[in-house]
Formats: C-alpha cells, structure tokens, sequence
C-alpha cells in the first residue's frame, strides 16, 4: 500500500528523488496528497488546478471527489498515469510548492500564482505579470504582518501555506445563503452582527474582525477567508445548555464571580451563590454583546466571556489599575500625542495668539475619563462603542488604515482593546480636526467657528 506523506515533508522527499535521479531503477512514486485529505497543501492544489483550467469544485480545503476528478482530468491531460491521487510527479506538474521561497526578481507561473492568491486575500501585488517585483514583496511584507509571520518578503513555506487559507470567500458586498450562515455562526459564537439578513454590510464586518481578534491566531481582516470560515464551523456548535443559574452554588459560580468582576461586570459580594446579582451582571453582560440568556449563563455566553477575558488582558498588560482612573494614563498619552505633534501649542499664524490651538494632552485625558473611566476594555451597552475613547468597531478597521498610512509601525491588527492602539486611533481624528482648523485660522477663520479638535466626541 503506498503511504502518504504530510505535505510538509514534500520538499525532504522532492530532495531524495533528486538525490537518487542517476540510479537505473527510479524510486516509485509517493502520494502527496488523495481522497480525503484537508488542509492548506489541499487548498493550495485546487487553487493551481483552478489556475490552468481544471475546476475541482470550491477552493475549501477538502479533497472531494470533485477535486480527485480535476485531478484525474489533468493527469490525462498531462499524460500522467491517471490515479486521481496526487503523486510527486503529478505534484510537480501542477508546479505545487516544494518550500523554496519565491522573492524579488524570481519570474513565472509560481509568481503569477502568488500574485493572484496575494489580491484574492486583499493585498495588493501590482500587475498580474509573474514578475516578483518591489510591490509583489510589499504585498507579501503586509500579509505576513497581517497573519502573525515573520516580515521577510520572501514567499517562504510557511506564507505559502497560510496564504492558501486566506483565499477571501465573503468581503463587504457580498450577499446570500453564504453571508447568513456566518452571520448566524457569528451569532452563536457571541458576534451577533446584528441582523441574520445575507447582507455583508459594516456591522457583519465589524463582527468578523471582532471574532477573528476574539480568536487569538486568525489574521485580522474583516473578511471571510477559508481559514475564518473554518474556523467558525468548527467552533460553532450553537447556543448550547444553560451552564449555571439562579439558584446554583458552589466554586464554579465562585469562578464565574471572579471572572465577570475581573472584567468590568460587577456581581456584588463574591459568595459562590448565583443570586440576584450575579444574574443582572450576566445580564448586563449578554446585553453588551446581545446575547441570548435573560441571565442565565449559558455555552454562548461562556465562549463570549472568554473572548472578552483575552482582550481585557491587553488592559492589564499595559499597566491597567482597576480604580486608578483616566490619570494612570498620562505618560502613554503624552508619547501617543507626540508622535502626531499634539503635545504642543500650534499657531496657524506666528505671533498670533488668536489663532493658537493648545496641547491636547489635557483634553485627551479629560475626554477619556467622559468616555470610558480610564478602563481600557469597557464597552457601551448600547452603542457597542470600545475602549478608553470608545470608537465604534464599525468604524475601527478604516481607522487602523488610516493611522497605519502616516506610521508604518502601527500594526494591521490593532485592538481596540489595546490602550495605546485606542489612543493612536483617537489622535487620528483629533489631528484631523486640528489641521482642519488651522487651514481656517490661517484663512481669517475664528476657534470659536470650530471645528474643535474633539468634535468627534461628545465628551468636552
């Protein structure tokens, strides 16, 4: 029976065939990959048999019998013996990745490939030309910053892999059956986009962002790849029974207790008893994300809270003192401002106190304080609005664009969560204001007729 080797291991095996090419009796031909197989090697072989015309069904990651006929089709095509499973020497003929990367200056079908899955995953390569120049590895840098890899710009195995998973299925746009089952597993999970209408708009955007954040190792998009659809099939497994309510006792509603208090969501006295209390922080807890449960906690609102647990812990991380306030954040403001000139006092006209705008540092502290407390994970009730300058998520991702266009460091990932990612994105838009109301000083304009830097916010 030929045994069939993990793909990581094409690139040993494609090396001992080579090794031993001048022997008089070729080694027989080992199975990369056949019937059944899954993962990124599987996506990678329907995305080149897709490529030179051989539709083997959705690029899912699932080698079906659709996939084996578009195989078997290629093998008579390419006057390989016809198996349907996909050997070395099949393999190599599609041209399937052997983990030498591809770089600057490299050409051809492998480049072409590489460009087309870089634009499918929303990156940008340039022409479509098979040639691997400066925008081609531009590309490659931001997706493998975007996907938690080394930043290298060399097409390398590990970006290859994961980049076969990033082959973008739903985007905002799109609509039908597809859209409503993540919408409805976005539900499950504790990501309710709201409404279950097939329509990917900015709510369902924000609520793929938020669940790919959420998971700790999916790249941070917005869009629904087919690691993201995984991703969420596999996690969802509905609503789910009631873990504990009113009524219940003991050291898991003691645990439960200490969660929710760790994180915002008072329950009174930590006594080990699901009482009245407890039950209006789950409560308020489930109205935050808009979560089934009427108090009683449940297999959603648990996968919720864990989510929200990890990103609380950006908070503490930072320095977080739950009580300490708006003020424990001074330093962190101070540098953030800095970086955009808002630390300063800015005359639109030299020697003209008239048209001076002041250091916003104290604002920023001021509006802070109005908005979230100083917490760094808080989240409106009713807005849905996050963090210590509470953005809205709708909105989150285009800001992180935006910031990340004036300053390369700023990661595509950014969390809202995060207090310096919050603070940079909310010095965006008081840099903004600021400058525009500079322009109007300049032209004989008063601060009064505003904008005020802060006009954004209704904290003053």
């Amino acid at each position: 029976m030929t045994r069939r080797l993990p793909h990581r291991f094409v690139v040993v095996l494609l090396a001992m065939l080579a090794a031993t090419a001048t022997l008089a009796a070729p080694a027989a031909a080992q199975t990369v990959l056949a019937l059944d197989d899954r993962g990124p090697a599987v996506i990678e072989l329907q995305t080149l048999l897709t490529n030179q015309g051989f539709n083997p069904g959705p690029i899912d990651g699932k080698f079906g019998p659709r996939t084996e006929a578009a195989v078997r089709s290629f093998q008579t095509a390419r006057s390989l013996p016809v198996t349907g499973v996909v050997d070395t020497a099949t393999w190599t003929a599609l041209g399937g990745s052997t983990g030498s990367g591809l770089r600057t200056g490299d050409r051809g079908d492998r480049v072409l490939e590489l460009q087309r899955l870089l634009a499918a995953a929303g990156h940008n390569p340039g022409p479509l030309d098979g040639v691997f120049g400066s925008k081609t590895a531009a590309a490659v840098s931001a997706f493998q910053q975007a996907a938690s890899l080394p930043v290298t710009g060399i097409a390398d195995q590990a970006t290859w892999d994961r980049l076969a998973g990033a082959v973008v299925l739903l985007r905002r746009g799109s609509t039908g059956n597809d859209v409503l089952e993540v919408q409805t597993r976005l539900a499950n999970l504790g990501y309710p986009p709201r409404g279950l209408d097939g329509k990917y708009g900015l709510l369902t955007e924000a609520a793929v962002w938020a669940f790919q954040q959420g998971s700790g190792s999916l790249p941070v998009t917005g869009v629904v790849d087919s690691a993201t659809l995984a991703a969420l099939r596999a996690a969802d497994t509905g609503v789910g029974a009631v873990l504990l309510d009113r009524g219940s006792r003991g050291p898991a509603v003691l645990e439960l207790q200490n969660r929710l208090t760790k994180v915002g969501f008072s329950v009174g006295p930590l006594d080990g008893g699901y009482g009245e209390r407890t039950a209006a922080a789950v409560a308020r807890f489930q109205s935050t994300f808009r979560l089934p449960g009427a108090g009683a906690f449940n297999e959603v609102t648990n996968r919720r809270l864990i989510a929200y647990e990890r990103e609380a812990e950006r908070g503490y991380a930072a320095g977080y003192v739950a009580g300490a306030g708006a003020e424990q954040w001074r330093p962190m403001i101070q540098a953030v401002f800095a970086r955009w000139g808002l630390d300063q006092e800015v005359c639109a006209i030299p020697g003209n106190p008239a048209t001076c705008v002041p250091s916003q540092v104290e604002a920023a502290l001021s509006v802070m304080h109005c908005e979230s407390r100083g917490i760094p994970f808080v989240v409106n009730v009713t807005s849905g609005v996050t963090g210590l300058f509470q953005h809205r998520m709708t909105y989150w991702t285009d800001r992180v664009q935006r910031v990340r266009a004036r300053f390369a460091d700023f990661p595509a990932d950014a969390s809202p969560f995060n207090p310096e990612h919050n603070a940079m994105a909310a010095a965006l838009l008081v840099w903004q204001s600021r400058d525009t109301l500079l322009k109007r000083l300049a032209a004989g304009g008063t601060i009064a007729a505003g904008p005020h830097p802060w006009s954004a916010w209704n904290c003053r």
